[in-house]
């Protein structure tokens, strides 16, 4: 892939970072964006810097398609622009987002074409609805009674943030009454009410196209039988976080069936030894890289088997090894005496404990 030139008239010593966007882009983007965002800035610290998305993928530990996805999400945001000739990119400029001379809009950049896939759909930045803006809503009783759904599913009055929330679902993300009502409920069964959960929950099924409750019920469907698999094959007892269900959501994405992720979870333990998402993606990953879309394949295939057969075998020693060091420990015959003493010996200790713990040893 060709280099995107980010070029600025400026000589930077450190990587300026406009108050505007920590004030009112960064609380509505995820961790991913916000990296990209940064790396753009970083990359204009020093003049004719290249720049690609593959190296940004590297420098980031993060996959090419995120890196894109991220920069449609800035474009989309108004915080960057990003001009393209026929879906390729062909500069990257930063937007003026205040008169503060320090965020000023940077110069025009010119760079080489780079083949850029721009059919990702983001979410868009939450607005945040005034007061006025509120009131105004409420006069449709369409959103009256859709808000008043909600207070009831959160057992409280609703403050400016849980309207604007509304709000932003219903008039943004053109969500339909019935899809916020169920997201809410969806939410609120997992004891989890906060405006910010709820919001990333949203931006989240905005993103996966969901449209109706019947999408939504089919996505939780199939994300919650793949963390059965996991759990019960891992014993993890809890909940996955939240970088943990982006590696369940790309696994299915890459359309495996729970089989197969259950095979790579049973490889992970005997080869990791211990619960790792991060081992199962790696092997995942290359199950995919490889074209395997069967149990049968992955079966078949002579890397992983001779892995398992080879720490199958260490193990079989390792316990034959530990089961043999039992047996052969000279175990002690304690006669009715012994025990006697033994138990004499620890009433005395436990009476000088008692002792100790009086107050002057009285």
């Amino acid at each position: 892939m060709s280099d995107i030139k980010i070029r600025t008239g400026r000589k930077y010593s450190a990587t300026v970072i406009p108050n505007v966007f920590i004030d009112r882009y960064m609380a509505g983007a995820n961790g991913l964006q916000i990296k990209v965002y940064l790396y753009v800035l970083r990359c204009l610290s020093g003049s004719n810097v290249d720049f690609t998305i593959s190296s940004a993928a590297d420098m980031l530990d993060e996959s090419e398609k995120d890196v894109i996805r991220a920069l449609n999400y800035w474009e989309k945001s108004g915080v960057l622009e990003l001009e393209k000739k026929d879906s390729e990119i062909t500069a990257i400029s930063l937007t003026d987002l205040s008169q503060d001379p320090v965020c000023e809009r940077l110069p025009e950049v010119v760079s080489a074409p780079a083949v850029i896939s721009i059919s990702e759909k983001t979410g868009p930045e939450k607005k945040e609805y005034t007061r006025d803006d509120i009131d105004k809503a409420l006069g449709d009783p369409n959103i009256k009674w859709l808000s008043d759904i909600v207070a009831v599913y959160l057992e409280r009055l609703l403050t400016n943030e849980d309207y604007s929330l509304i709000l932003f679902m219903y008039y943004d993300l053109h969500f339909s009454n019935e899809l916020i009502l169920h997201l809410y409920e969806v939410c609120v069964s997992r004891n989890k009410k906060n405006c910010k959960y709820i919001q990333t929950v949203a931006i989240n099924w905005f993103e996966e196209g969901i449209t109706t409750v019947e999408d939504a019920e089919q996505y939780s469907a199939a994300f919650d039988n793949y963390f059965s698999v996991i759990n019960r094959s891992w014993n993890l007892g809890r909940l996955p976080g939240d970088k943990e269900k982006k590696l369940i959501n790309k696994w299915k994405s890459m359309g495996f069936s729970t089989d197969i992720v259950k095979e790579a979870c049973d490889r992970t333990l005997l080869n990791a030894g211990k619960p790792s998402f991060s081992y199962a993606d790696k092997i995942l990953t290359s199950w995919h890289e490889k074209g395997y879309t069967t149990l049968d394949q992955v079966k078949a295939d002579t890397g992983a088997g001779a892995s398992r057969s080879r720490n199958g075998s260490n193990l079989k020693t390792a316990v034959s090894k530990s089961a043999a060091a039992y047996n052969s420990y000279q175990q002690r015959n304690y006669t009715d005496s012994d025990m006697d003493e033994i138990e004499r010996q620890l009433l005395q200790r436990s009476k000088l404990k008692a002792n100790r713990e009086q107050p002057n040893g009285n």
